[in-house]
C-alpha cells in the first residue's frame, strides 16, 4: 500500500469516527486523536495513561475485556464493543460504540468510538412519544367507556349516525326498545329503520334541517308498530366527517298518561316532576322549569334530578329510599339548585306510582322561601324547641344546626332555672353553677327577661 493510500484510509478513518485511542502493550492510553465535541466530556489530560477498563463502566467492563481480547488474539479483524465512557467519578457517562483493532507489527491496540448521544436522544423521544401514545390512548379508552355507560344511563334513545353513508356508529339499548328491535339490531344499519313510511319521510327532513341549522330539528316520528316518538336531530361535524345526532323519546308514556291530565299537568302552581325510581327525570311542568330557571323541557328529561333538588346526592338518595307505594312522602323539607346558581327552600312531597307497567315517582315541589313563618329564626331569636331545628335539616348546615342546638339548650335551662328560683336571677346562678355577671350576660344573649337588668 503507497503512502497516499495509507494517509487517504487514515482520513476516512478519522473523519468516520468521533475518537481515536491508541492502547499500548499495557493496554493504556498512549494516544488521542478526536476531531469531534467528544472530547469536550472527556478530559484528555485524565485519560493519558488509564488502563482501557478503566475508562468504561463498571457494568461494561466485562464486554470492554471481551472486546480488548479477541483484538489481540486476532489482529487485523476490528471487534465491537458498545459502552459507556467515562472519565471521572463525577461525570456523566458517554454511550458509545468502539471497534477495537490490533496491530500485526506493534502490540498497538486501536480503538475507534463513535459517539451514541445523538441516537440515544432520539430513542429517548421515540420512548416517550410511545408513552404518549399509550397514555392517550388509555384516556381515550377511559373516555369511550364513560361515554357508552352514559349512553346506557339515560332514559331517552340516542343514536350515532354517519351522515355520508347514513349508517348508525352508536346506539344506546333504550333506542333498539323504542324502535321494537332486537338487542344490537342497530349498529351498522343504514338508518331510518323500524319506522313506517311517514316516519322515515318525516325523520330525513329533520336530518335535512339539522344540517342547515346550528340547534336542534324536532318533530314527531311514527314507528312500524304505531307508537308515537318525539325525535331531535343535531348535525355535528369534525373535521371532514359529519356526524347526526338523533334522540328518540316515546309520547305514549309522558305527561299525558301518567295519571295527570295535561292542562292541570302544565298549569299546576307548584312544580311537579316525574322520575324513574333511579331518579332520572322524565317529565317536568311549566312551573318547575321556571322555578329551575330551565329553558326548555328537553334539558332537564334524561338528567338525575340532583342536579337540582337537595345540597348534594345525599338528598334525592334519602328521599328516594323513604319512598313506598303504601307510604308516600310528604313536607320533605330541602333546597333547589336553578340553573343561574341561586337556592331555594322548597318543600318536597312524593308518591310512587304505577303506570302502563313503567315504576314512576311524582314530586311536588312548592318554594318556600318567601313564607313567612313564625318560626323562623332570626339573628336576635333562636329556635325555641329541638324540633324547629330538626325541621331545618336540608336548608341549614349540620355546623350551624349544631351551634344552635347548643344555645337553645343553654337557653331552656336557663329558663328552667329561673322558674324554680320563682326568678331569683342570684339562686339561679348558683343552681347553675354560673356567675351572676355570666348569667346576666346569657340572659342579654338569649334575650330572656328585661335585658335591661343589671347586677347590682
Amino acid at each position: 500500500m503507497s503512502s497516499s493510500t495509507h494517509m487517504s484510509a487514515e482520513t476516512l478513518l478519522t473523519s468516520l469516527v468521533d475518537l481515536r485511542l491508541t492502547l499500548n502493550d499495557s493496554h493504556r492510553v498512549q494516544e488521542i486523536t478526536s476531531d469531534s465535541e467528544l472530547l469536550r466530556h472527556l478530559f484528555r489530560d485524565t485519560l493519558i495513561g488509564r488502563p482501557w477498563l478503566e475508562l468504561v463502566r463498571d457494568s461494561d467492563s466485562s464486554v470492554a475485556e471481551e472486546a480488548l481480547r479477541l483484538a489481540q488474539a486476532e489482529p487485523g479483524s476490528a471487534h465491537r464493543a458498545d459502552v459507556a465512557l467515562i472519565s471521572g467519578p463525577e461525570e456523566e457517562p458517554i454511550p458509545v460504540t468502539c471497534w477495537l483493532c490490533a496491530s500485526h507489527e506493534t502490540s498497538a491496540v486501536q480503538v475507534a468510538c463513535i459517539d451514541l448521544r445523538g441516537e440515544t436522544n432520539l430513542r429517548q423521544q421515540l420512548v416517550n412519544a410511545q408513552r404518549t401514545l399509550e397514555q392517550d390512548y388509555w384516556s381515550n379508552r377511559r373516555l369511550e367507556a364513560r361515554y357508552r355507560r352514559m349512553l346506557e344511563m339515560v332514559a331517552e334513545g340516542f343514536l350515532v349516525v354517519d351522515d355520508l353513508s347514513g349508517r348508525v356508529l352508536e346506539a344506546n339499548s333504550v333506542a333498539t326498545s323504542l324502535l321494537k328491535l332486537e338487542e344490537g339490531a342497530l349498529v351498522g344499519r343504514v338508518f331510518p329503520v323500524g319506522l313506517d313510511t311517514e316516519g322515515a319521510r318525516t325523520l330525513t327532513e329533520l336530518q335535512r334541517e339539522a344540517r342547515g341549522t346550528t340547534g336542534i330539528a324536532q318533530g314527531e316520528i311514527t314507528t312500524t308498530t304505531g307508537d308515537l316518538l318525539s325525535a331531535g336531530v343535531t348535525c355535528l361535524r369534525q373535521g371532514n366527517e359529519t356526524r347526526l345526532l338523533i334522540r328518540l323519546a316515546s309520547l305514549s308514556e309522558n305527561q299525558t298518561d301518567l295519571g295527570l291530565g295535561s292542562d292541570t299537568f302544565e298549569t299546576s302552581p307548584d312544580g311537579i316532576l316525574v322520575t324513574d325510581p333511579n331518579g332520572v327525570v322524565i317529565a317536568a311542568n311549566a312551573a318547575f322549569l321556571d322555578m329551575a330557571s330551565i329553558q326548555d323541557s328537553e334539558q332537564a328529561t334524561g338528567r338525575r334530578a340532583d342536579r337540582w333538588l337537595g345540597r348534594s346526592i345525599v338528598d334525592l338518595d334519602v328521599l328516594l329510599s323513604n319512598i313506598r307505594p303504601e307510604r308516600p312522602l310528604q313536607l320533605f323539607s330541602s333546597v333547589l339548585r336553578t340553573e343561574l346558581g341561586t337556592r331555594l327552600d322548597i318543600e318536597l312531597s312524593a308518591v310512587h306510582s304505577e303506570r302502563s307497567g313503567q315504576s314512576l315517582i311524582l314530586m311536588f315541589i312548592r318554594d318556600v322561601s318567601r313564607r313567612i313563618n313564625s318560626e323562623e329564626t332570626t339573628e336576635v331569636h333562636l329556635p325555641r324547641s329541638i324540633e324547629q331545628i330538626t325541621g331545618r335539616v336540608g336548608r341549614v348546615p349540620l355546623k350551624q344546626l349544631v351551634r344552635e342546638s347548643t344555645d337553645v339548650i343553654e337557653a331552656l335551662c336557663i329558663e328552667a332555672a329561673l322558674k324554680l328560683t320563682q326568678d331569683n336571677r342570684a339562686a339561679a346562678a348558683e343552681l347553675l353553677g354560673l356567675s351572676r355577671q355570666s348569667l346576666y350576660t346569657k340572659l342579654r344573649r338569649f334575650d330572656i327577661g328585661d335585658s335591661e337588668d343589671t347586677v347590682s
